[in-house]
């Protein structure tokens, strides 16, 4: 057998392999509800709630267990009857407003929803003090210009640096 055809095989072998090995490409909850407007309902609730242990998934997006057994009991309780509001409201009561993405605007809470704009008036604030600063010192500056050859814009005399003056005087 040539080392081709060997390469080939082995190329073959490894793609089979793979394919194999590799677990489907679906959502993590390939089960879906009877009702449409009720998979629906899960699907909106799944994707607006947080994982608790991965934090920054939906639970719709996240793998482990513990979301697994939140998709079943959201899945249950909306096979029971209870409302989206009730859902949320019970899983809120359970795992606190961590578990929503996107929480309400509260007492507890309004500093997380007030402080981005705080920050950013005490930003234009400092920022607008600097540029004020910098104007005063530039129109109080009285010092002759020098370029980058170290020549004065005023005198056209050639400035002095470091040992230099001492070498050619």
């Amino acid at each position: 057998m040539s080392r081709a055809h060997l390469l080939a095989l082995c190329a073959c072998a490894l793609a089979g392999a793979l394919l194999f090995a590799a677990r489907p490409a679906h959502a993590v909850d390939p089960n879906q509800l009877s009702d449409p407007k009720l998979e629906a309902r899960y699907q909106t609730l799944i994707h607006e709630l947080r994982c608790v242990q991965c934090q920054n998934e939906t639970l719709a997006d996240s793998e482990v267990e513990v979301a697994g057994e939140l998709r079943a009991e959201i899945r249950s309780m909306l096979l029971a009857g209870k409302t989206d509001d009730q859902i949320l409201s019970y899983l809120v009561s359970r795992y606190t407003e961590f578990i929503l993405f996107k929480p309400e605007y509260s007492a507890r809470n309004a500093w997380l929803w007030l402080s981005p704009g705080v920050l950013l008036i005490i930003g234009v604030i400092v920022a607008w003090r600097v540029i004020r600063a910098r104007a005063a010192l530039v129109a109080s500056d009285t010092e002759p210009v020098e370029d980058d050859t170290g020549v004065q814009a005023a005198g056209g005399t050639r400035a002095a640096s470091g040992g230099e003056s001492a070498r050619h005087a």
